[in-house]
């Protein structure tokens, strides 16, 4: 299954791209966005529990594209969410 979100935001620079997805990790500055930076860190450890991924496109300016993608069919394994997470 695919799932992809686009919006029309300020985009993420090329150099955070990969961050963003790390605990307590932002794009930007707190000051001027909320937020903690723990939702993309939770939907790819959840997306990897399944056997899926979680990847984005973006430029700054120009908006993000978020592509969630999940094996059909597939069951997780009982407490294997659990497992993904690294303690803080």
């Amino acid at each position: 299954m695919r799932i992809a979100v686009r919006d029309h935001g300020i985009g993420i620079a090329p150099e955070a791209l990969e961050r963003i997805f790390e605990r307590f990790e932002r794009a930007v500055s707190s000051r001027r966005y909320g937020g903690l930076g723990l939702g993309l860190f939770l939907t790819r450890q959840l997306a990897e529990s399944h056997g899926g991924t979680i990847h984005v496109q973006s430029r700054p300016g120009q908006g993000s594209t978020f592509e969630l993608r999940l094996p059909v069919g597939q069951q997780p394994v009982a407490g294997e969410v659990a497992e993904h997470l690294s303690p803080v």
